[in-house]
């Protein structure tokens, strides 16, 4: 993501959307509004559609829903249900993917940072009140990278037990490309204090990463090769991302001291 000349991140702009999704864009807001769905507050889309970028037939379609309220095991069940179908019936899109968000945890006192972020530069609004409008742009800083992916671990262990556990091989290249995406975008956590960058796409991670720590290049260049072709064994994946976490834990741990 870009930073502007007064030194906030860039945001993903409101370029028309290419023609090719117009149609899935509109099918999305007949599905999941708030209007259809009462649970839902808003609806937001990031990645390559959003930007503009997509290429039909193999570009995902990403999702955020903020919900009013935590769902219960029905909503949550009815929201996934409609998320396979809509799958299903779209192949103009690769998959489909929903993040799910509170609505608390953006407009509370003690609102998250990440989700302020998230909404405020890498989503676009295309059903319901638009969240992002009453928040600030942020600065780059290393809080705010820590912020946006603190919870590295808890995830990417999440993704480590998945992957060990025997399952349809269909589901393996999703986790494996999942769990790449999410590492290599926590080693942004790794910057200083005083660097004014800020990475957006995976391959501005990889080489803000590389540059700092050369001597691991290849370990985080193989997961940049997973998350755009996931083609690894689990078990040997998991061994390597097992790794890979541990060393960059012992380094944000050694900098915290």
């Amino acid at each position: 993501m870009s930073v502007d000349q007064h030194g906030y991140i860039g945001v993903v702009g409101d370029q028309p959307f290419q023609t090719d999704f117009h149609s899935l864009l509109q099918e999305v807001r007949d599905r999941f509004s708030p209007q259809t769905l009462t649970l839902v507050h808003s609806v937001y889309i990031y990645g390559s559609i959003a930007t503009g970028k997509a290429v039909a037939g193999r570009s995902d379609l990403d999702l955020t829903l903020i919900l009013n309220k935590a769902p219960s095991k029905h909503d949550s069940d009815l929201i996934e249900s409609k998320r396979r179908n809509f799958e299903i019936a779209n192949p103009i899109v690769s998959k489909v993917d929903f993040g799910i968000g509170f609505l608390e945890d953006i407009v509370s006192v003690d609102a998250s940072l990440a989700w302020r972020y998230w909404l405020k530069h890498h989503c676009r609004c295309i059903a319901g009140e638009d969240l992002a409008e009453d928040i600030p742009l942020f600065r780059p800083s290393r809080s705010l990278a820590l912020e946006v992916n603190g919870d590295f671990e808890q995830v990417l262990g999440k993704y480590h037990r998945l992957l060990l556990v025997s399952r349809p091989a269909s589901n393996n290249g999703r986790l494996v490309r999942e769990a790449s995406r999410k590492l290599i975008r926590s080693t942004n956590m790794l910057r200083k204090d005083r660097d004014i960058d800020w990475p957006d796409t995976l391959e501005e991670h990889v080489a803000r990463f590389q540059g700092l720590f050369p001597d691991h290049r290849d370990e985080l260049q193989y997961f940049f090769q997973q998350a755009r072709e996931p083609v690894a064994e689990p078990e040997y994946f998991a061994g390597r991302l097992e790794a890979f976490v541990g060393w960059m834990s012992g380094v944000l741990h050694n900098r915290a001291q």
